[in-house]
């Protein structure tokens, strides 16, 4: 028997730990991450909040990109895809604005985490989404990032590595045509690799080349994802020739990867 009957003090709760080695110490974000069954929010959230079909969610260190340019990417794909991006725009300063984020995380098929700078905000909806046990795939400009800053679990993990933002859109697609596919007659690993093979066949029989609309045609697809693929073509396989919507895309054997041209 204790010698007074006072209640026995609750163990102080460790700190949460995100990029940095430094401890994110606000007692609400360590009673939300490490506690979460002591948010009623939390569990309410959780249960009711159901997935929307072709919503991704996306976490990026916004003050290190123009918004513009860095959301083009999200733009051109969203209209290939029929998907919807969710942005996490706002910085998490409130266990209020949190919930939000947990609210986009839950809603989405998969989340998008650019680590590039190895940004905070982005860290910590990253480590929600772990914690919440949905599925998160990692972005990042090595250009950009201290690796050594970048937890070893972390680095060990397949990521979307990127130096240009046409490459960004490139990965960005393979992974959306694998985890949501579109078309029907694309239904293989990789629906992006088996529609280029398939465009330069078509091109390879049509000597003065296509329209983008026609190549769109061809295949039953959109005229947004067709542009998507096609785009990536130009100078690995495929040419222009005119200018904006009269631009024909014709065969260039010489620029095909590994040819002996």
């Amino acid at each position: 028997m204790p010698e007074n009957d006072e209640a026995t003090p609750e163990p102080k709760r460790p700190p949460v730990f995100y990029g940095g080695g430094s401890a994110i110490s606000n007692d609400w974000i360590g009673s939300y991450m490490v506690y979460p069954s002591l948010s009623p929010t939390f569990q309410a959230a959780t249960l009711a909040t159901p997935k929307e079909p072709r919503q991704i969610f996306v976490a990026y260190p916004y003050k290190l990109y123009p918004k513009t340019d860095y959301r083009k990417v999200f733009k051109s794909l969203a209209v290939a895809f029929d998907v919807k991006f969710v942005f996490a725009d706002e910085k998490i300063t409130t266990l209020h604005i949190l919930e939000k984020i947990e609210g986009y995380i839950k809603a989405s098929q998969f989340g998008i985490y650019d680590i590039s700078g190895w940004n905070p905000n982005v860290t910590l909806e990253l480590g929600l989404a772990f914690g919440l046990g949905e599925k998160a795939y990692i972005a990042m400009d090595p250009s950009k990032t201290n690796v050594s800053e970048v937890p070893a679990d972390l680095r060990g993990l397949d990521r979307i590595q990127y130096d240009s933002y046409t490459q960004f859109e490139e990965k960005l697609g393979e992974l959306i045509g694998q985890e949501l596919p579109l078309l029907k007659t694309h239904e293989a690993q990789n629906q992006l690799e088996q529609l280029r093979r398939q465009i330069l066949a078509l091109l390879a029989d049509a000597e003065s080349g296509l329209k983008i609309g026609d190549i769109a045609k061809a295949f039953g697809v959109t005229t947004a994802l067709a542009q998507v693929v096609v785009r990536q073509l130009v100078g690995k396989g495929l040419r222009t020739e005119g200018a904006k919507k009269g631009t024909r895309y014709i065969l260039d054997p010489a620029t095909l990867p590994n040819s002996d041209a």
